[in-house]
């Protein structure tokens, strides 16, 4: 489990791992809920949402893959791991 240090003006950083798996960005706003026991973090903006850039990265690894397959194929492809991602999303956020 990953440790953080308060800083001196009540900062702390957010383990690398943790920004780039829920996508932050400078900016972001994250909602801080008193959990009785422990501190919870839940990112507000944005929320998972598949943006452009990720999308993109999506199609470039999956045609990367399959460039000999036809273009229905390569849809059906591209379609199931856009639902993989918006499952796993979901999941993320409870829903």
């Amino acid at each position: 489990m990953p440790q953080v240090k308060v800083q001196s003006d009540r900062q702390v950083r957010i383990p690398a791992h943790i920004f780039t798996k829920y996508r932050l960005r400078k900016g972001d706003i994250l909602e801080v809920r008193d959990a009785g026991n422990g501190i919870v973090f839940i990112p507000k903006n944005g929320q998972q949402k598949l943006t452009k850039e990720h999308f993109f990265e999506i199609v470039e690894k999956i045609w990367a893959r399959n460039r000999n397959i036809d273009s229905k194929s390569l849809d059906r492809t591209i379609n199931r791991a856009v639902r993989k991602v918006r499952a796993e999303e979901r999941k993320t956020l409870g829903r």
